[in-house]
């Protein structure tokens, strides 16, 4: 080997230690860079890869890879960009169509398997009822003329939960819906003080009621009557158990009476709960949708009718845009008069705005029953005299006659212990304590949702006595109204998870809507300015690879 060839190699030895320190100090680190710029890379001929490309000119000593950039079609990349947009556009129409007012929107339309429809379809255990009897503590002197006032001594509560079902629902094409509502009673032993087993006195309601009944017939019918009472000797007081008085409470003379006159007696058991859960069972037809939003929940049907059929005038008849209670309409204000029908009272009874309450951090707002419900036009000349029976003569106010519900049975409805009554119904009771906190009614609504959050529905039977002067023994009862019971329905609560999605429904969302659809739509907004920002700007530094293949001298 020349002196030549010696240095020719000695070249070419030096040319491939400097490749060898350039690749060890700038080292391709291809997974760092994609990562960093996923939708670019270095493509250089065929595939991904650097291929060496040979000239036969010894005069070239390196050739560089052509760089290009890659099409923006990564999955990664796309699911990006499809996550921005959603973001934007979830943003922009949460703007104008709020979480708040869909949320209003779908409850209105009651779609089954959702919490709104199942809460109602199976509604929670809450509504406790409380029944309390009178009993009579000085009968003998009373029967015997020594006392002119029966003297009553309050018995209870006796606690029952209420429990109601709604089954056969049905979605009409009008935008209402139809459903059977059945209400049954349970005894609450732990929460009941007094066992049912206990005995009380109390006045023969029965045989009271039928001389009541019969006070304008005729002679013959009442001279008969007297005869069957004495035929049967029949008592103006009976002892029997609590138990009897509520789901068993029956008289030989009924029996009879029954038998006689099935038109005068159609019952047989006058027990006090069995008359009114016997046959608590209601077809009931609704207003529901958003296009109903202030009707939602009002009846439009009761038993297919659009009345009750009780009253003459088709006013105080009308059971449209009353409510079962259940719930009420949505964005209820403190100028809405509610409308409660309860099949018991045998009429719509009006609820009044008081004050607001604040109940489980919501503002509510307090409805009462007026004091002057159960008045009459004699003393408050604003009222309607409509819920007058033609058939019984005109009563005391504070009385509402009911008689029409209880096949003409002379009962009237009044606030427990005559409270806000006239002073002439206690002229011949004694032992009543009438308070507007222990026996006034009321209601606690959200406004917003019109969802009963609390509730106290009270109200005392009573039997009318008319003019008996005909009857021995039952004249000391002429003109009398006997207090027979009152009873309290009492919501005492919701579920926490009900209360849970009120609360954020009503406190929660309409504070953090607007904020999160503009946090949205500058998120969205941000990612896509970032693609775009990375797909024009973005770049990877050139990757050179030096071949000392073409250094090497050709082997002659």
């Amino acid at each position: 080997m020349d002196q030549n060839q010696r240095n020719y190699y000695k070249t070419n030895i030096a040319a491939l230690n400097l490749t060898a320190a350039l690749v060890k100090s700038e080292p391709l680190n291809e997974k760092e860079d994609d990562a960093k710029w996923p939708c670019l890379e270095v493509v250089s001929g065929k595939g991904l890869s650097t291929e060496t490309s040979s000239t036969t000119s010894r005069g070239e000593t390196s050739n560089a890879s052509n760089h290009i950039r890659k099409p923006f079609c990564t999955i990664g990349n796309s699911f990006y960009i499809f996550s921005a947009l959603v973001l934007f556009l979830v943003g922009s129409i949460t703007l104008v169509y709020t979480p708040f007012n869909i949320l209003m929107n779908e409850r209105l339309k009651m779609v089954r398997g959702l919490p709104a429809y199942e809460w109602w379809k199976n509604p929670p255990d809450e509504v406790l009822l409380r029944v309390y009897l009178f009993n009579v503590t000085n009968s003998e002197r009373f029967e015997h003329g020594i006392d002119s006032k029966l003297e009553l001594n309050e018995i209870g509560p006796i606690v029952f939960r209420e429990l109601l079902r709604h089954s056969d629902v049905r979605f009409n094409d009008n935008g209402t819906m139809t459903y059977v509502a059945t209400r049954t009673a349970v005894f609450l032993p732990e929460m009941t003080n007094i066992s049912l087993d206990a005995n009380l006195i109390l006045p023969n309601f029965a045989a009271l009621g039928m001389a009541s009944y019969l006070w304008d017939a005729s002679y013959f019918t009442r001279y008969g009557f007297k005869l069957m009472m004495e035929m049967l000797d029949t008592k103006m007081f009976i002892k029997t158990s609590i138990n009897d008085c509520l789901w068993n409470l029956t008289d030989p003379l009924v029996q009879k009476a029954k038998t006689m006159m099935p038109g005068l007696v159609p019952e047989e058991n006058m027990g006090i709960l069995y008359q009114i859960y016997n046959k608590f069972t209601d077809e009931v037809t609704v207003f529901m949708g958003p296009e109903n939003g202030r009707r939602f929940f009002t009846v439009d049907k009761y038993h297919g009718k659009s009345n009750l059929g009780i009253w003459e005038d088709s006013k105080c008849d009308s059971v449209q845009g009353s409510s079962e209670g259940v719930t009420y309409h949505q964005f209820v204000s403190k100028n809405d008069t509610l409308k409660y029908l309860r099949k018991t009272m045998c009429r719509v009874t009006p609820l009044k705005y008081k004050n607001e309450v604040t109940k489980s951090g919501m503002t509510m707002y307090k409805f009462i029953l007026p004091k002057n419900v159960f008045s009459h036009p004699q003393t408050d000349p604003s009222l309607e005299d409509c819920f007058h029976n033609p058939k019984s003569t005109p009563l005391l106010s504070g009385l509402s006659d009911v008689s029409p519900c209880y096949y003409d049975f002379p009962i009237a409805a009044s606030f427990p212990h005559f409270l806000n009554g006239d002073q002439a119904l206690v002229k011949s009771i004694s032992g009543l304590k009438p308070t507007e906190e222990n026996h006034g009614s009321y209601l606690i609504v959200e406004p917003l949702t019109g969802v009963p959050v609390e509730s106290r529905a009270r109200s005392q039977s009573n039997l009318v006595m008319h003019p008996t002067s005909g009857f021995a023994n039952i004249d000391k009862f002429s003109n009398m109204t006997i207090p027979m019971f009152w009873a309290e329905y009492n919501q005492v609560g919701l579920p926490w998870y009900i209360t849970t999605l009120m609360y954020f429904t009503v406190n929660v969302l309409p504070c953090t809507q607007s904020i999160g659809s503009i946090v949205m739509m500058i998120a969205g907004l941000a990612m896509i300015g970032k693609t775009i920002f990375d797909a024009v700007f973005g770049y990877k530094k050139p990757l050179y690879s030096y071949s000392s293949l073409d250094l090497l001298p050709s082997i002659s």
